[in-house]
């Protein structure tokens, strides 16, 4: 009788001290800093907009890869980014000649793989006798560049009545293509009452697609067509002959099969990333690797992701120890219950340890009880009589946490 109560005293004990003096389950948190854009000493902003690398501004060739220098020009307020490398000609009669006043302005950086630009207008207008003026024909040239224009994020557009419209790619050294290429649609109207506003495709204007590798047009989502664009001071000096596009970019002189680049000065991933194909079919780009983040093209660009620092980023249960660890994280119980520590699976659950009181030796005199929390509190019990024998120990918990030593005896004697 009197070895029961001791047993569901001990139990209350053990409940009683691994879930008030352990407390509930930690997370585990390490220090976060904001990933590296732009190399050291390397601007990484033109006004409002982030410049990272591959990406860079200024004089010195090391805060830039080959081929992705832009221009920040701080005569605007706030300064303005512009492309530096793509050369835009306007039409003097046969000729085409260099024209400074065409940059290509950049709205926005994505190291995965796209740039917001400003792209220009070709117009060209008929009076009643079908000769041609105000022409303002410009030819944008992107073969010394690693840029494309955007398939899928572009339309090739055209405006007006009994009009065709095409572009046409042509050779290009970088790229290992060779040929000649037309794309372009046809628009039919008898006159502007004829046509409709509104997304209406061959009624005052047409839309086509721009295949991979292809060199020019502007956002498929922006225009919207309205019968006034007819008119040349009405859309061309509305947009003052810009319009949206989207540039497709790539690291276009080498292909991820190529194993040898990764041991090569030229490859573009970092540590803790992955190269994968452009989907514009022209070269590679570099991801982090999964559990990392910040940017793959420094060589210690990608970060470790802290899961632990936020519940929306991990599975592990409210009651779970979360522990970060490189590039993952990992879910662990605390003392006195079990599981997977997961969310959605086993979670963490009570053990109910009873202690077994036929397994000591009978000449075992000993009961005993110690916590130990950490290295701040250390409380200990001791019913004895006698010299210490041998022991039935139950340990319970991870030292440095939390710890339970319960000793048992199967005789009992009275203290005095």
């Amino acid at each position: 009788m009197v070895l029961d109560l001791v047993m569901l005293l001990l139990l209350l004990l053990y409940q009683f001290l691994v879930f008030s003096l352990c407390g509930p389950a930690t997370v585990t948190a390490s220090s976060s800093t904001m990933p590296l854009q732009a190399k050291p000493n390397c601007a990484d902003k033109c006004g409002n907009i982030t410049v990272p690398y591959p990406f860079g501004i200024g004089d010195d060739p090391s805060c830039y890869r080959d081929g992705f220098n832009l221009f920040c020009n701080n005569t605007f307020t706030p300064p303005k980014l512009f492309v530096s490398n793509i050369s835009n000609m306007r039409k003097d009669r046969n000729l085409f000649v260099s024209d400074p006043s065409l940059a290509v302005e950049v709205t926005e950086i994505s190291l995965e793989g796209q740039l917001r630009v400003y792209s220009f207008m070709n117009c060209i207008c008929y009076d009643d006798s079908f000769s041609g003026t105000n022409a303002s024909p410009i030819f944008m040239d992107l073969r010394n560049a690693p840029y494309t224009f955007s398939g899928t994020g572009n339309r090739f557009t055209a405006i007006g009545c009994s009009s065709q419209a095409y572009i046409q790619n042509f050779n290009n050294v970088r790229t290992g293509w060779y040929g000649s290429l037309q794309y372009g649609c046809s628009v039919y109207c008898y006159d502007k009452e004829s046509t409709l506003s509104g997304n209406y495709t061959g009624m005052g204007y047409c839309q086509t697609f721009i295949p991979k590798g292809f060199k020019v047009f502007y956002g498929s989502d922006w225009y919207n067509f309205s019968v006034t664009d007819f008119s040349n001071s009405g859309f061309y000096t509305r947009n003052r002959g810009r319009v949206p596009a989207i540039l497709d970019w790539a690291i276009e002189n080498e292909s991820c099969e190529n194993a040898a680049i990764r041991n090569a000065t030229t490859y573009a991933c970092g540590q803790h990333s992955e190269c994968f194909k452009s989907p514009n079919g022209l070269g590679y780009l570099c991801k982090c690797s999964e559990g990392y983040e910040g940017n793959p093209y420094l060589q210690h660009g990608c970060q470790d992701i802290n899961e632990c620092s936020n519940g929306t980023m991990n599975d592990c249960s409210s009651s779970a120890i979360c522990t970060n660890m490189p590039g993952t994280y990992n879910c662990s119980c605390p003392p006195g219950t079990e599981g997977d520590g997961r969310r959605n699976r086993s979670g963490c659950v009570q053990i109910l340890v009873l202690p077994n009181p036929l397994s000591p030796p009978a000449h075992t005199k000993l009961v005993a009880v110690q916590v130990i929390v950490g290295n701040i509190m250390k409380v200990r019990i001791h019913f004895t009589t006698g010299r210490y024998v041998s022991e039935n120990r139950l340990v319970i918990g991870q030292p440095g946490i939390c710890q339970l030593y319960l000793f048992v005896t199967r005789h009992l004697i009275r203290i005095s």
